[in-house]
């Protein structure tokens, strides 16, 4: 079975799952409360983004995604997806297919990852629809006459995204070690509590669950930099626990 034919069974059991789901509704959580926010206090709002209103927008709109709830959503979607095989007790016959167990793990980590980007996209349309719909309504907010700097936005969306890939590999691998779903939720929370508590610590770059928070503020501070300490450190991390867990998958006695 090619890897191809592997990743499509793997999107196939996510389509219209928790984890889909979580993406959806992730994605279109903070554009709603902007837009009930812009909606309801136009007079304060249209003053705060009347010079510079797409870059307030989504600058808020990011800091608010990447505090703390992108991280969450990436310890959760880790979890729901390989907890698909664990709750139907189907991994015995995924290891029975004729697919490869190269194929079994990269497919539904990958499909973990697209996860992920399926709900970047969807947060940036949803934020420009929440801007652009409270404009239409209140001619006091000038995004409609004001461009988007979409470099920018892309920018800032690759650079998040780099950020978060050593959560999702320390979270893919501690979900593929307990058959409880409690149990790398709750890890991934503690260790992001955590992270949130030592922020000011001098070593923070070295913490993956604080990367998040630290790209946003190094994208606050017009930081000219492809990729700083802390992201090139999120690389590092998700290259060491994607092969940990997949030797730890290779050579564990009882798989699922």
């Amino acid at each position: 079975m090619s890897f191809a034919i592997s990743l499509r069974a793997e999107i196939l059991k996510t389509k219209r799952s928790a984890a889909f789901w979580l993406s959806v509704l992730g994605a279109l959580f903070i554009p709603v409360i902007f837009f009930l926010m812009y909606f309801f206090k136009p007079e304060e709002f249209s003053v705060q983004l009347k010079s510079k209103p797409w870059e307030g927008h989504f600058e808020h709109g990011w800091q608010a995604l990447s505090l703390f709830l992108l991280p969450m959503f990436v310890i959760l979607t880790c979890s729901l997806i390989p907890q698909i095989e664990f709750k139907n007790n189907t991994w015995k016959q995924v290891f029975a297919s004729p697919q490869s167990l190269g194929n079994i793990f990269f497919s539904k980590f990958l499909a973990i990852h697209l996860m992920i980007l399926f709900c970047f996209i969807l947060f940036n349309i949803f934020m420009l629809l929440s801007a652009v719909s409270v404009n239409f309504l209140n001619s006091k907010y000038s995004f409609l006459s004001t461009p988007v700097d979409w470099l920018a936005l892309l920018r800032l969306s690759f650079k998040t995204y780099v950020s978060i890939l050593g959560i999702s590999a320390i979270q893919y691998w501690i979900s593929l070690r307990f058959k409880n779903f409690i149990a790398p939720i709750g890890i991934g929370l503690a260790l992001l509590i955590t992270s949130l508590i030592i922020m000011q610590w001098e070593h923070i770059s070295k913490v993956p669950y604080a990367h998040p928070a630290l790209t946003f503020f190094d994208i606050r501070k017009k930081s000219s930099h492809l990729l700083t300490n802390h992201e090139w450190n999120s690389i590092g991390y998700f290259i060491f626990f994607t092969i940990v867990a997949f030797f730890d998958m290779k050579y564990r006695k009882e798989r699922g």
